[in-house]
């Protein structure tokens, strides 16, 4: 689970509950790094459908060439040139051998600046990575669990720490969220230091209920509370969470 991405000849995806095949783990992949991107580099529903035939990173090779094929950076009557951003895009064509594409750009001033910029962010970031990419896990999941919550339509107030989410609300006891990317097994509970975090979140907060959070698994589908001798009255609760991705695949 520590690794969620691609280099140029491998992908290192998860394989759990309904993310088995390459398709949906494609899927998952791209949704989750839509999440925390500007909306111009955000793949579309149609450009997911490609999921199917491409790896990641002709994916992300595609995504970049889609917004260089614009005649307008080559025929504009602007003679401004770019030669640095000229330069760094022939690089990557070269880089990558994408001798399908015929003309070398010469970068004009135009008013197609996003599609320019976009392709330059994408070449970026893939070759800072040496033209690999990977996602934060613990930060990624935890933009995804905060994402639902706030997508509820409950109403509650929701303020996101560093560490934790917190949820206050005037009806239900304050609640407290930890977020853990990490598939665990009902059956072989090895997370004491989890469980210690939540307790020491009790016994010095506000908090009465702490919710563990992971990604919902075959192993472990069910909600669990925990019992420790240390939190006797019944109006704590430590509960581990399973959090299902699948709305990652709609």
């Amino acid at each position: 689970m520590s690794k969620i991405g691609f280099d140029a000849k491998n992908e290192f995806l998860p394989s759990f509950d309904m993310f088995h095949s390459n398709v949906n783990k494609r899927v998952m992949f791209l949704k989750l790094f839509n999440q925390d991107v500007p909306s111009s580099m955000k793949f579309s529903k149609e450009e997911l459908k490609e999921c199917k035939k491409f790896t990641l990173i002709d994916m992300f090779i595609n995504k970049i060439l889609k917004n260089l094929q614009q005649t307008a950076y080559i025929e504009s009557p602007l003679v401004s040139v770019d030669a640095k951003l000229t330069n760094k895009i022939n690089s990557f064509l070269k880089e990558n051998n994408l001798s399908s594409i015929k003309a070398r750009f010469t970068l004009k001033n135009s008013l197609e600046e996003t599609s320019i910029e976009t392709a330059k962010k994408l070449i970026s970031l893939l070759e800072n990575c040496n033209y690999s990419f990977f996602l934060d896990g613990e930060k990624t999941f935890k933009s995804f669990v905060v994402g639902k919550i706030l997508r509820s339509n409950q109403q509650r107030e929701v303020f996101i720490n560093s560490d934790s989410i917190d949820i206050k609300s005037s009806e239900f006891a304050s609640t407290k969220i930890f977020t853990f990317w990490e598939l665990i097994n009902s059956k072989k509970l090895n997370i004491e230091e989890h469980i210690d975090k939540a307790i020491k979140c009790i016994k010095t907060l506000e908090f009465k209920q702490v919710y563990l959070v992971y990604p919902k698994n075959e192993n472990f589908n069910r909600h669990i509370q925990i019992k420790c001798d240390e939190l006797e009255d019944s109006e704590y609760m430590i509960k581990l969470i399973p959090y299902s991705m699948r709305s990652t695949l709609r």
